[in-house]
């Protein structure tokens, strides 16, 4: 990952953790008129992330190459692994 895709990364997931938790703690928040341009900006900043990662996965070698494959397949089904992938591995050098 080069240095804008680390900061865009950090920046989704405090930006998605920071979301939610307004959501549970501000009940006015939960109505429709901030509700959907909150929650359509969230999908937006998410898909980014997802795109980010996924890339970065691709273009990542791993010791084990069915290990690439467990990767997609559990950032793509459940999403709060980006928070432990990035630092076990996206914020690592690729060997290109």
């Amino acid at each position: 990952m080069n240095t804008f895709e680390k900061i865009f990364s950090v920046f989704s997931v405090v930006f998605a953790i920071t979301l939610i938790t307004i959501f549970s703690v501000y009940p006015e928040t939960r109505q429709m008129k901030l509700l959907l341009p909150l929650s359509l900006l969230g999908v937006s900043i998410n898909i980014g992330l997802m795109f980010v990662v996924l890339r970065d996965i691709f273009f990542r070698s791993f010791a084990n190459p069915m290990s690439k494959y467990i990767w997609i397949a559990v950032i793509l089904f459940f999403w709060p692994a980006v928070i432990y992938y990035l630092p076990k591995h996206g914020f690592k050098p690729r060997n290109e």
